[in-house]
C-alpha cells in the first residue's frame, strides 16, 4: 500500500470515528509533511486552530496538547485496531512531521491517559505511581481469587476495565471588559457540554462582544482521584488490566463496547446520563441533588452549593448490563468525600462482608445489576461514616 493509503486507513478507523478535530490535524500534518513544510507550533496554531497572529505558545498550550492526544489515539489504533497492519504513522517526538514507516516488534500500548497542565499533572503522577505499584505486584504475585459481589463480574469477564473519569467541561472568554490580549477560564454547572456552551449565553455576554471556545484539555478534580486506590487494587490482585480515559476523549461507542467504570463529579456526567434513563436515579446541577424515583414515589436528597467543617454528601453507584454483552457502572457525588466513602465501603472487606450479608437476607442472593445510595457524614472533605439509605435491584 501507498502512503497515503495507510493514512486513510487510519482516518476511516473506528478508533477515529467522531474525532473529527484529530483527524483534520492528522490530514494537515500529512499533507505539510508531502510537501516537506517543516512546521512550527505557531504554524499550526495560526493555519489548523486559526489563532491569530498574535499567539504565544507559553500561554495558549492548544498545539502540544491536540499532538498529544493524537499520537495517544495512533497508539491506541496500533495496539488495537490496526496491529496487523504492515506500516504504522507516526509523529516523532520533537517533531510534527507525518511519516509511514515498516512496523517494528516493539508497539506501545496504549493505556488511555491525557496530558494536561494544573491539576492533571497531580492526577497522572498518582495514577504512575499506581500503576507501577500495581504492576510489581502482579509480577511477584499470582492471581488472588477476590470475593467482591460489586466488582467480580467485571474479574471473571477477563476483559480489561476500562476506568473513565469525567473531567467537568470548562470554556474561554476573551471579551474586551478583561483588556487587551486578556483571557478568562470559566466553569459553569449549567453548562457541561459544546452544544450547551452553543445554546447559552454564559455571564450575560453577547456573542457579538466576546469570543467563548471550548477549553481544550481537561481538568480533574478530587472526586476523580480519591477512589482511584481503592477501585486499582481490587482488580490488581486479581490481574485484570485497567486501563485510564477521560469521557472527553471518549465516545459513547468506547462506552457501548467496553466493560467501563465511570466516576466523575454528578456536574460532569453530561451525555452519560442517557444511561441512567433506565433506572430510578436522576441528576440535578441547579439546585445541586439526587432523584430517585419508585414509580409514583420520589424522593430528593439535596446538597449545598458550598461545605465547610461538618457536612453530608451523597454519592450513588448504579451497574446496569451494556448493550453488547458489557458491563456499565457508573458512580457519582458532589463533594468529594461522597465518593471516598463509597469506594472505602465497598473495597473494605469487614463493611463490605456485612453490606453483602444484609442484602442475600433480603434478597436471596447479591443482583447483578442494581442501583444504589449512600450517606456520607463528612469533615472538610474526609469521610468518617458512610451509610446505606437506598438499594435496589434492576432486572
Amino acid at each position: 500500500m501507498e502512503e497515503n493509503q495507510w493514512i486513510n486507513k487510519v482516518l476511516v478507523s473506528k478508533t477515529f470515528a467522531q474525532k473529527e478535530v484529530l483527524k483534520g490535524l492528522l490530514k494537515f500534518l500529512y499533507e505539510a509533511s508531502k510537501t516537506a513544510q517543516n512546521l512550527k507550533e505557531a504554524d499550526i496554531a495560526v493555519d489548523f486552530f486559526k489563532r491569530g497572529k498574535e499567539f504565544i505558545p507559553g500561554e495558549d498550550t492548544i498545539v502540544r496538547v491536540t499532538i498529544y492526544k493524537l499520537r495517544a489515539l495512533l497508539e491506541k489504533y496500533y495496539s488495537e485496531e490496526g496491529k496487523k497492519d504492515v506500516d504504522v504513522v507516526e509523529i516523532p517526538k520533537g517533531s510534527y512531521a507525518v511519516i509511514v514507516k515498516r512496523k517494528t516488534n516493539k508497539i506501545t500500548k496504549w493505556n488511555g491517559k491525557s496530558g494536561s497542565t494544573f491539576i492533571i499533572l497531580i492526577a497522572v503522577l498518582l495514577i504512575s505511581c499506581l500503576a507501577n505499584a500495581y504492576l510489581l505486584m502482579m509480577i511477584k504475585g499470582s492471581k488472588t481469587e477476590i470475593s467482591n459481589p460489586v466488582w467480580s463480574s467485571y474479574i471473571k469477564s477477563g476483559q480489561p476495565v476500562f476506568i473513565t473519569l469525567g473531567d467537568p467541561f470548562f470554556f474561554r472568554i476573551n471579551h474586551p471588559s478583561l483588556g487587551h490580549d486578556a483571557s478568562m477560564i470559566v466553569r459553569d454547572i449549567t453548562i457541561n457540554s459544546k452544544e450547551e456552551l452553543e445554546q447559552h449565553k454564559p455571564l450575560g455576554l453577547q456573542e457579538k462582544e466576546s469570543q467563548i471556545s471550548e477549553l481544550n484539555y481537561p481538568y480533574f478534580s478530587r472526586n476523580n482521584l480519591w477512589p482511584l486506590p481503592d477501585i486499582i487494587s481490587v482488580f490488581a490482585k486479581a490481574s485484570v488490566e485497567t486501563r485510564l480515559q477521560t469521557l472527553s476523549e471518549s465516545n459513547i461507542d468506547d462506552i457501548k463496547n467496553n466493560n467501563v467504570i465511570f466516576i466523575g463529579n454528578i456536574n460532569s456526567f453530561s451525555w452519560m446520563n442517557k444511561f441512567l434513563e433506565k433506572t430510578g436515579i436522576r441528576l440535578h446541577n441547579n439546585p445541586r441533588s439526587i432523584e430517585i424515583l419508585r414509580g409514583k414515589n420520589k424522593k430528593v436528597f439535596s446538597v449545598p452549593e458550598m461545605v465547610k467543617g461538618n457536612y453530608v454528601d451523597y454519592a450513588f453507584l448504579v451497574k446496569i448490563p451494556g448493550p453488547n454483552n458489557n458491563l456499565i457502572t457508573m458512580m457519582g457525588d458532589f463533594h468529594a468525600s461522597g465518593l471516598r466513602g463509597l469506594s472505602n465501603f465497598l473495597c473494605k472487606q469487614s463493611s463490605l462482608q456485612k453490606f453483602e450479608n444484609e442484602i442475600l437476607k433480603k434478597y436471596g442472593d447479591f443482583p447483578e445489576h442494581f442501583e444504589m445510595l449512600v450517606k456520607v457524614t463528612s469533615y472538610n472533605y474526609s469521610d468518617f461514616d458512610t451509610q446505606v439509605i437506598y438499594f435496589n435491584p434492576l432486572n
